[in-house]
């Protein structure tokens, strides 16, 4: 194999751990936030709205299914919640899933 084809072959599995590592990083933060949502919301079932806010997130790519999802969540109760809250509250629990799961490695 010719050193290009190294290189190639190690970026390429790079990418793929590092997509893998993002992929659990943000699985994490979904649970959390599911967490946080259901203590402020007062649901007594937190499993089954943690298992609501996956589902919800696999729907489509990205975090808009459960912004959408919690923010729903939180105005249905009565919480004043608005997107930007939400979304830096989302920015800010991504560092901690991430600083846990590297604490787990």
């Amino acid at each position: 194999m010719t050193a290009l084809n190294e290189r190639q072959k190690a970026l390429e599995e790079k990418y793929f751990l590092d997509f893998e590592r993002a992929i659990r990083v943000r699985d994490r933060r979904n649970r959390i936030l599911a967490r946080w949502a259901a203590q402020v919301i007062g649901r007594s079932d937190v499993s089954g709205y943690v298992e609501e806010v996956i589902t919800a997130g696999q729907t489509d790519p990205g975090d808009d299914d459960v912004l959408l999802k919690v923010l729903g969540d939180l105005r249905a109760a009565n919480v004043a919640a608005d997107k930007a809250m939400l979304q830096e509250k989302m920015r800010a629990l991504l560092y901690v899933a991430a600083e846990q799961l590297e604490a787990e490695e």
